[in-house]
């Protein structure tokens, strides 16, 4: 590879995203208008709630009370829990979206007709799911109360539900919106590079390029980088934005938030270069990048609704989404004070989702129009 001719690639895509202000908006200023725009838009339901339990009660009357809030298939088990710690851990992980603390005596307090409290500690990162999903608990706890004791509709429950959400008590929508909205509003700059990509190819200026002794990582990282780094600048604004229009709480560390940012813009944009290779014009580049990226990172990434683990279709194109791994990364940074470490999974995913499709990139890169 040639440093020379990189550079010349390099200096040539900043100095055209510079003198192009449609694509200098596209790439900067846009994203942090989108954010505004979204973060009051969507309210959805949840469908699927997982659920870990931490039962200190072991008995016929609290696997009977676990059961029938999992009847029906909306709320799953999936973890036994043991302490606040491992509820903790479930809830950092995202294995869980609730969890239920069942204490000593529950049912010994039920049959003396006494009070018996539930202890439901939700995680707040996500206040649509938080919010929703404890109302639902509280009224399948109404029914069970119902069901031990018919009279309980008018003397008042024996079992009432005190919940507790981490991460974000006042369950404030906005500060889980915004952070998960982040990947979204930073498909811009993938948007921005298809066209530049295409629009070589319409205009005949690749067929310039052609001619010179450019190779195929040169080529494709002078595109990458002058994008990565004005889709961080963009990132910039966005989370500026964030703080201090939102007031949206950084718990995390700043520079862990821009390295992972790097990641998913370095994954985005190199799933997007793969893809501009097989196109041919601006107006086809901008639907597939839509088509692609855009729709489907707002309903299978898990930015409004938790991924449905029903669907394979959205199982496998969530898989391939960056911005699955982002929405964690950033809700996770924003409030759950999590770092790199923590988050170790997610940043290799999203190093191998860039990493894989950029090489594929050169090994397809043709030095000819056809």
């Amino acid at each position: 590879m040639s440093v020379h001719r990189l550079w010349a690639i390099l200096r040539k895509e900043f100095r055209h995203i510079w003198r192009d202000k449609r694509t200098l908006f596209l790439v900067t200023l846009s994203p942090a208008i989108m954010l505004f725009t979204f973060a009051y838009l969507f309210a959805f339901e949840v469908q699927d709630v997982r659920i870990g339990v931490w039962d200190m009660d072991q008995t016929t009357t609290s696997r009977q009370f676990i059961a029938s809030i999992t009847a029906d298939g909306k709320f799953q088990r999936t973890l036994t829990l043991n302490s606040y710690d491992s509820v903790r851990e479930a809830l950092m992980s995202g294995s869980i979206h609730l969890g239920v603390v069942i204490p000593p005596n529950f049912q010994a307090h039920l049959t003396a007709g006494e009070l018996s409290p539930i202890q439901l500690v939700a995680d707040g990162s996500d206040s649509l799911t938080a919010s929703q999903t404890v109302s639902r608990f509280r009224q399948r706890t109404v029914d069970f109360n119902r069901q031990i004791d018919p009279s309980s509709a008018d003397a008042g429950p024996l079992i009432s539900v005190q919940t507790q959400a981490w991460y974000n008590r006042e369950l404030n929508s906005t500060y889980s919106m915004v952070p998960g909205l982040l990947p979204i509003v930073l498909i811009l700059p993938s948007l921005a590079i298809a066209l530049a990509v295409t629009r070589e190819k319409e205009l005949g200026s690749f067929e310039t390029l052609a001619t010179t002794p450019i190779r195929a990582v040169e080529y494709l990282l002078g595109k990458l980088i002058p994008y990565i780094v004005f889709g961080l600048i963009s990132a910039g604004v966005a989370i500026l934005l964030s703080l201090f229009w939102f007031r949206v709480p950084l718990r995390g560390s700043v520079i862990d938030l821009v390295i992972l940012t790097v990641f998913y813009l370095f994954a985005s944009l190199g799933e997007t270069l793969l893809i501009s290779g097989f196109l041919t014009s601006q107006g086809t580049a901008m639907r597939v990048i839509l088509l692609i990226f855009f729709l489907p990172s707002f309903f299978m990434a898990g930015i409004i609704l938790p991924i449905d683990t029903r669907s394979g279709i959205a199982q496998i194109a969530s898989f391939f989404l960056p911005a699955t791994q982002y929405v964690q990364m950033s809700r996770g940074i924003f409030l759950k004070q999590m770092g790199i470490p923590e988050l170790l999974y997610q940043a290799f995913y999203l190093l191998a989702l860039g990493s894989v499709p950029t090489i594929i990139s050169m090994i397809l890169f043709k030095k000819q129009v056809d």
